[in-house]
């Protein structure tokens, strides 16, 4: 299986992200998780056909939230 690697600045930011949908409307946040935790997991399927972004890396953008992954 592929193993998924998550930055310590990727986890600050989707923390920033957790928070700030979590102020914006009730039940908002749980949706940001859900679709972004889906997004991430589905890189598990679709592993190493994204743009290369960097050396070694591939990005995939978030279905619904402004987030790249």
């Amino acid at each position: 299986m592929i193993q998924i690697k998550i930055s310590n600045e990727a986890l600050q930011d989707l923390n920033e992200g957790y928070w700030f949908y979590d102020t914006q409307e009730a039940g908002l946040v749980d949706y940001f998780y859900t679709h972004l935790k889906s997004d991430i997991e589905g890189l598990r399927v679709t592993a190493g056909i994204h743009r290369q972004a960097y050396k070694d890396f591939h990005r995939s953008l978030s279905r619904v939230f402004p987030y790249a992954i």
